[in-house]
């Protein structure tokens, strides 16, 4: 008894003294500091680090995983990228995150041509969808792949002018103020100090956490369910039909390999835009993943194709489809649309 009235007196104290220290400040500058129970977040957390991917995809990740020795997933680390995705203080006026371009209900991409940045501004390019940014081979992100990793890319549209526009100083600043950071970053590396390494590493890691496994294609490729014969001429299509510049011409699977369907070792596309010249200013940008690309809007860097039957259709030279193989591509594409992913609690916002 006399050592639980110590433990009482003790944990009264300190609150007191807490009080006193956060008293001293302006109340301005504290106003963002919010109590634990903002978050919504499992005693143990989800499983991010140890998924059990059918064989097809396990083979591919294992040939082209671009996740580095020093930042390998872990349930904490992507625990508290998943905080950080969805934290509204990285941006100037607490209005957006990064789930405001990349949603989830969208596959991580954006439903407008351009995305708002926090002030009302618009991006300059279409938001990329997030999904399987693991089996990048290069590891190179945006559309001119001038990032070289995805640690280095993530903080960028934080510090973007116009998309959240923070500086560095303002972002540790934010996050050393709340409250619930000193625990999560604890667990996740061993210590509660805030920095841009561990921020951008933690988020990294939420990220290639985003796997597509489960779509109508992956029970087919795993022997549990059957295209049917217009999905099948269409991935047939797909894998081996020339596109328009007939015979040795890249086919749809040049650039788009499947189990992801995405490759990051070929040529990226030409794609004429007199306003954005891309890759080395060369008018080439990067070949993005066809998962999910059947439920998604305004393609491409610049967001000019509506949709992905528009695409099948366009006078794009590398993506035109010969009109009676359309419909069977198109119903090819929808089997890679993977709809779990668009509600599986790992990857939605944990505020409340």
């Amino acid at each position: 008894m006399p050592g639980k009235k110590f433990l009482v007196i003790t944990s009264l104290a300190a609150s007191v003294i807490l009080f006193q220290n956060c008293s001293k400040k302006d109340i301005g500058s504290v106003v963002n500091v919010q109590p634990v129970s903002v978050l919504n977040l499992p005693e143990t957390p989800y499983n991010y680090s140890n998924i059990s991917f059918p064989a097809h995809i396990a083979v591919a990740l294992a040939a082209n995983d671009n996740t580095p020795l020093n930042n390998a997933i872990t349930d904490d680390g992507a625990t508290l990228g998943r905080v950080l995705f969805y934290e509204k203080n990285l941006s100037f006026n607490k209005t957006i995150n990064c789930a405001s371009c990349h949603k989830q209900q969208q596959g991580f991409t954006d439903e407008a041509r351009l995305s708002e940045g926090f002030e009302g501004g618009l991006t300059s390019r279409n938001s990329m969808n997030l999904l399987n940014v693991r089996f990048y081979t290069s590891g190179k992100m945006f559309w001119d792949e001038r990032a070289g990793s995805l640690e280095a890319q993530v903080l960028q549209p934080v510090l973007n002018h116009i998309e959240m526009g923070m500086s560095t100083d303002s972002v540790l600043a934010r996050l050393n103020r709340l409250t619930y950071y000193p625990l999560l970053f604890t667990k996740a590396f061993g210590s509660a100090d805030i920095d841009t390494t561990r921020i951008a590493r933690a988020l990294s890691q939420f990220i290639r956490s985003i796997v597509t496994y489960q779509a109508r294609y992956d029970r087919v490729k795993q022997g549990l369910d059957m295209f049917t014969a217009t999905e099948r001429d269409g991935e047939q299509l797909f894998l081996n039909a020339s596109g328009p510049g007939g015979p040795g011409a890249p086919t749809c699977a040049t650039c788009h390999t499947p189990p992801m369907f995405l490759n990051s070792g070929a040529p990226p596309f030409t794609l004429p835009d007199n306003g954005d010249l891309g890759i080395l200013n060369e008018g080439r940008f990067k070949a993005g993943s066809l998962r999910n690309i059947a439920a998604a809007d305004n393609l491409f860097h610049n967001g000019s194709i509506s949709n992905v039957e528009t695409m099948l259709s366009s006078q794009i030279p590398a993506h035109g489809v010969a009109p009676p193989d359309r419909a069977k591509i198109l119903s090819f594409l929808r089997t890679l649309t993977d709809y779990t992913v668009t509600t599986d609690t790992r990857f939605a916002s944990p505020f409340k």
